[in-house]
């Protein structure tokens, strides 16, 4: 009860997050500066070995890194809030839970990795090869959330797994070139209708 609470919860709060990611300006004009720019980052929001500026014995001191778009700290702050905390009461349950909490894991950090490119680099064609790379894995961590779903359809579990995989799709927002909260209020009245589901289910 309270995990499908809290997914709802994490839910919603990326609407306000998307309000201040679609106001953000590219600054750097090559797609492949900002993809260089990432590749050290980590898969969380959390600060890199090093980050701190303690370099290792022997090798060049590394200059502090610039500080992140207010944007990216806000997402940062849902990825180890609502997010983690989701992914730990989905490993006290355990098992198909658990299993898919971590794919939806991954896929904030590949939604994040997204995002900074784009703080980073000016839009490119949507059909371009460019493009469909960097969005690769988080279609592809999407497509495990839902793959866990599918592959356990006479589970006792399976509303719950189906909550979470039509919920995780919000993250596709960011392919919506038009209005991507209307996206994320539709994958929303989805993962709510078969949470009602779940809540039913275990209502005493």
């Amino acid at each position: 009860m309270a995990n499908m609470n809290n997914l709802t919860t994490l839910i919603k709060r990326l609407e306000a997050a998307t309000s201040r990611l679609e106001d953000m300006v590219p600054t750097v004009s090559d797609p492949s500066a900002a993809t260089n720019g990432i590749s050290s980052l980590p898969e969380s929001g959390l600060t890199a070995p090093g980050a701190d500026g303690q370099g290792v014995p022997g090798t060049p001191q590394q200059q502090p890194s610039a500080p992140l778009p207010p944007a990216i700290d806000d997402f940062d702050a849902l990825i180890n809030g609502d997010v983690k905390t989701f992914v730990n009461m989905s490993e006290e349950i355990g098992g198909l839970v658990a299993e898919q909490s971590a794919a939806v894991l991954r896929a904030f950090a590949a939604e994040r990795k997204f995002l900074i490119v784009t703080t980073k680099a000016k839009k490119p064609d949507i059909q371009s090869p460019v493009y469909m790379e960097v969005l690769k894995d988080l279609q592809s961590t999407l497509g495990v959330v839902n793959d866990i779903r599918e592959a356990n359809r006479a589970s006792p579990l399976f509303k719950h797994l189906t909550t979470v995989s039509e919920g995780i799709n919000v993250l596709i927002w960011v392919a919506n070139e038009s209005k991507p909260v209307d996206t994320i209020n539709e994958m929303l009245s989805s993962a709510q209708f078969w949470g009602n589901r779940v809540i039913q289910e275990y209502k005493e």
